[in-house]
């Protein structure tokens, strides 16, 4: 027992020793040294972007006179005592930006740095799955529970070069609302498929970061995709080809004493659901009548002979998804037959 004693008793003798020969580093043994970071990362084009020299290692850094140069050119509105900051707005994309800062201490040294960069972008485009006519020519806007596709198209650069980085290098996170969807991000997704939760007057933000596995690359891009509400107009239907003619109604003037009836044709809008399995239901005078058998979203309205002219009357017609009870729509039209 008194040898083990004796062996811990020189143990903790040689570590005190040790430990007496360790020296911590201070604050006053650091290095000056400089660094350069930029809000954003990278610019996309005609941005604003801000780089910032940080100093470490340095007593007295407010007293430090800075001179910037953009590619070469030196910066005198930008330069000058404690200006840390250098803003200057980004140009068309592919661009090349090179950076470099001259330090000048209060205690008479020098540090520099030196940043790149290349302005990229991202496209976003989207398309919904409701329904629009064949001969409509704007874009098929979503409804509550639409499906939504967003595509994104980068045009990303290595750094401060003409390289551009495959879609397949690059990670991509969606946002929606705010939130982000981690089961839809990732590298090479550059697709997000969502359903609209939102009602109609709403809208879907979408936010989209694009970057590389090392964040040498990172930007961001925004969306928004307006919700509507489906939508049902009421023309006068084509003699010929039954088809719409003119504008969608609202107050319509008949003329002819002669008119022994008058065919209406409905076209519906942004429904989640095909035109032919919608529920129609036309209304005259709050009177539902029978609409155009295998073409429900028509019907004619024929006007009795004898009937006291001028006389007016109003057409309804309501289009419903029937597995979807709050996805309906209506139009009506006054008419006057003189």
């Amino acid at each position: 027992m008194a040898v083990f004693l004796l062996f811990v008793s020189c143990f903790m003798f040689r570590v005190s020793w040790a430990s007496a020969q360790f020296e911590l580093p201070t604050i006053g043994s650091i290095k000056p040294a400089i660094s350069l970071s930029s809000d954003p990362l990278t610019p996309l084009p005609n941005s604003t972007i801000t780089i910032a020299a940080n100093l470490s290692g340095v007593t007295g850094s407010g007293s430090s006179n800075y001179t910037w140069f953009l590619n070469g050119v030196r910066q005198t509105e930008h330069s000058g005592l404690n200006k840390s900051k250098f803003t200057f707005k980004a140009s068309a994309i592919g661009i090349v930006y090179r950076i470099n800062v001259n330090v000048t201490m209060p205690g008479g040294g020098v540090l520099s740095d030196a940043a790149v960069f290349t302005v990229s972008d991202v496209d976003l485009s989207w398309n919904a799955s409701s329904e629009a006519p064949a001969g409509y020519r704007g874009k098929t806007l979503p409804t509550k529970k639409s499906a939504v596709l967003i595509s994104a198209l980068p045009t990303i650069y290595q750094p401060g070069t003409k390289a551009l980085i495959s879609s397949g290098g690059l990670v991509f996170n969606w946002f929606i609302n705010g939130k982000l969807q981690a089961d839809k991000s990732g590298i090479g997704r550059s697709d997000l498929n969502f359903y609209v939760g939102s009602f109609s007057g709403g809208s879907e933000e979408i936010r989209l970061e694009v970057k590389t596995g090392d964040s040498t690359v990172s930007l961001n891009k925004f969306v928004t995709v307006p919700i509507m509400r489906p939508q049902t107009f009421i023309y006068v239907a084509d003699n010929k080809t039954s088809l719409p003619y003119g504008k969608a109604l609202r107050d319509f003037f008949i003329e002819s004493a002669t008119v022994k009836a008058i065919d209406f044709v409905a076209e519906n809008y942004f429904f989640n659901f095909p035109k032919n399995r919608l529920k129609w239901s036309w209304l005259v005078d709050s009177r539902e009548i029978m609409g155009g058998g295998d073409k429900p979203w028509s019907a004619v309205l024929n006007v009795p002979e004898n009937i006291a002219r001028p006389f007016s009357f109003q057409v309804r017609a309501v289009a419903q998804n029937p597995q979807e009870d709050l996805e309906i729509a209506e139009s009506t039209a006054n008419l006057k037959v003189r």
